[in-house]
């Protein structure tokens, strides 16, 4: 048996959540040397298709939790656009290969580094995986993936013109990725739930009109007066 999503417009709020945590994500622990800036989330687009999730196995069923085992897949349009600066001429990272660029003319050419902005495009994300996934009305989704999830993205940078360098950037990129949906992504999703759990619960208590003031003896209305 397998179910899909509806998959809303996100809200202003969730894409600012969601980029702040990613960033975090992203800049967390030792980046590859080519890497010479902090990597910076400037477009987040989750696309109009949502994944697909096949049952596997249902743990726990009840009113305020669900807990089950299922196959996740998505190939998906959603799409990240990242920001930073490498170091434009890796001849100082001794990657394999890389002598092949001591043909090439211009900066690349370069003996020492030269640090350039550039921008990254993740695209036509493809995810396979077997995934543990906990609903919980109080505490929000949890899902932890049991096997690598990342089948495919394609990476277009600034450097797609030069072969071995887009090469190298996208091994790069693939391996950070694979760290981050196995460290990173469960945690995200689980902080995002939360306050998506915390406005469902303050909003029927916002909705509410707060009480009228006690009329007072001032307020209330005058006894008619009898004529005598």
């Amino acid at each position: 048996m397998s179910f899909t999503f509806k998959w809303p417009r996100f809200s202003d709020q969730f894409h600012y959540d969601a980029i702040q945590l990613l960033n975090n994500a992203l800049n967390k622990g030792d980046k590859p040397p080519v890497i010479a800036d902090k990597i910076e989330v400037v477009e987040l687009e989750m696309g109009t298709q949502p994944p697909e999730l096949e049952v596997k196995d249902i743990g726990e069923l009840t009113t305020d939790q669900f807990r089950g085992i299922f196959r996740l897949t998505y190939a998906g349009d959603a799409h990240i656009v990242l920001k930073t600066k490498v170091q434009a001429n890796p001849l100082n990272h001794k990657q394999p290969d890389i002598h092949m660029l001591s043909g090439s003319r211009g900066m690349l050419a370069a003996k020492h580094p030269l640090v350039v902005p550039m921008h990254l495009r993740l695209s036509h994300f493809k995810l396979n995986s077997y995934v543990v996934l906990v609903v919980s009305k109080q505490k929000g989704i949890t899902l932890v993936f049991k096997t690598d999830p990342l089948q495919n993205v394609d990476i277009n940078s600034t450097f797609d013109s030069i072969a071995v360098i887009q090469k190298f950037i996208q091994k790069e990129i693939e391996g950070q990725l694979r760290q981050m949906f196995r460290e990173d992504l469960p945690g995200i999703i689980h902080r995002l739930s939360q306050q998506w759990v915390k406005a469902k619960v303050e909003a029927p208590y916002q909705r509410r009109s707060p009480p009228g003031p006690t009329p007072g003896p001032s307020s209330l209305p005058a006894s008619p007066r009898v004529p005598p």
